[in-house]
């Protein structure tokens, strides 16, 4: 009898003490792209440090496409913080792009 209810106190501690992860609607895999986590429109759920932030002022470019301004914007990112870990951007229109350099702790 008392291995039967030892037994049982083990599995009820053993139960509790596991972590569980759930699920939610805002959970998403982020892509990688040229060495950094790429955030748009959206906020890494891990703890970061800022950095610094890009505009697209004083880029000239005669194809306005998300792929282009990216590209940009990533480069210069690397050129000034070459130990970012995330780019975010903030794609609008009626002002300029931006995007943020990250680094996670």
């Amino acid at each position: 009898m008392k291995k039967i209810i030892f037994s049982i106190l083990v599995i009820v501690a053993v139960g509790f003490s596991t972590n569980h992860y759930t699920s939610e609607k805002a959970t998403a895999t982020v892509n990688q792209y040229q060495g950094v986590y790429i955030f748009v429109d959206s906020k890494p759920a891990a703890d970061y440090t800022y950095l610094g932030t890009v505009d697209t002022k004083g880029v000239v470019t005669t194809n306005p496409q998300y792929i282009v301004i990216r590209d940009r914007l990533i480069k210069r990112i690397k050129k000034d913080w070459p130990d970012a870990d995330g780019v975010i951007f903030s794609f609008s229109s009626g002002s300029a792009d931006h995007a943020d350099a990250i680094k996670f702790k």
